[in-house]
């Protein structure tokens, strides 16, 4: 079949159609390539940028104060890819970036840095942000959650074992976010009409739930047994409702829904009211759907029919994929595909 263009033309297209920042650099963190989106992003229309030392030389994006292992370097050095780490530029943009190494016959070559502008996303994030600090008793609390790491990780079925591929700093903040817009999307689609299930319980059950959360401190690269590295999860649910309960005297109910959350139907005690058992079936499944987003950038959708959940899972571990049906008033799990 005939070529319609070259193929050194072609790759010239794509390039220059692309709305991603593509940044290719040497061994030495000198500029070689800037694609047309991102001289537009980082203002280098009219800037000779070839060549330079993208730190030192070259002004692209703010760094923290208290930053010094620079993302490339860091990526030079290991020879793994960081993924997802964002930046303010020059030009007032939040750039969201993944750096990967350029290898060829075991020879570090470079790095190639592909980004996407998320000004509008991180912007409509932060008024959730603000409207979610509103809602906290006080600033222990949000210091707390701001201060519970949670880890990415990748699971190894044969052996068990996880290897840590990210670390969020914020990590228990972002899952209680998380938490509260499921349960949003929930309650558009009329959840708390559903008899035993409250909304503004929830929500406070939502807020505390960590709290007792203790986590180890864990590097990337690392490879651990989460059943012996991390600590059973029942334990940072009992401290996290005694927390609730004797610091911020919230009904027992929640203390309740707290207390158990991660328990299973057959672990609860018989004076466990049936009546707080719809809600506490919802709870769980809000919490794990919130870890599958937080933790591992999972995709969940689902539809509310009567007491009836159907739910859709996209999630990097293959036993999570799939849909299933919950009923909230028997707790009946059914897997449907």
């Amino acid at each position: 079949m005939k070529k319609l263009v070259s193929e050194e033309k072609f790759l010239e297209y794509i390039l220059d159609s692309m709305d991603e920042t593509l940044i290719l650099i040497d061994q030495e963190l000198k500029i070689q390539y800037i694609n047309p989106s991102g001289e537009r992003l980082f203002g280098l229309e009219e800037v000779d940028y070839e060549g330079k030392h993208i730190y030192n030389e070259a002004k692209f994006v703010h760094l923290p104060i208290d930053y010094n292992n620079k993302v490339l370097e860091e990526v030079l050095k290991t020879g793994e890819a960081r993924k997802n780490v964002l930046r303010k530029t020059f030009t007032n943009r939040i750039l969201s970036m993944n750096a990967v190494p350029l290898v060829e016959e075991g020879v570090k070559k470079g790095v190639l840095v592909t980004g996407k502008d998320v000004t509008d996303i991180v912007d409509i994030q932060n008024e959730i942000d603000m409207a979610f600090a509103l809602t906290l008793p006080n600033t222990r609390v949000e210091y707390k959650l701001k201060n519970t790491v949670e880890y990415n990780d990748i699971y190894d079925p044969e052996t068990k074992m996880i290897t840590i591929t990210g670390i969020i700093p914020d990590g228990g903040y972002r899952h209680v976010v998380n938490c509260l817009k499921l349960l949003s999307n929930l309650y558009q689609q009329g959840i708390a009409k559903i008899i035993g299930i409250d909304k503004d319980q929830l929500v406070q059950a939502f807020i505390f739930h960590d709290l007792g959360k203790s986590q180890p401190i864990l590097s990337i690269g690392d490879v651990v047994d989460p059943k012996k590295v991390f600590e059973d999860s029942k334990l940072h649910a009992y401290r996290g409702a005694e927390i609730a309960k004797q610091f911020y005297s919230v009904h027992q109910d929640i203390v309740d829904i707290i207390y158990y959350h991660h328990h299973g139907e057959h672990e609860l005690p018989d004076t466990f009211p049936w009546r707080l058992r719809p809600m506490h079936r919802l709870f769980q499944v809000v919490d794990g759907l919130s870890a599958s987003i937080t933790r591992g950038g999972g995709r969940v959708d689902f539809t509310v029919h009567d007491c009836t959940l159907t739910i859709t899972e996209i999630n990097h571990r293959p036993q999570y994929n799939g849909t299933w049906q919950i009923d909230l008033f028997t707790g009946k799990r059914t897997k449907l595909k």
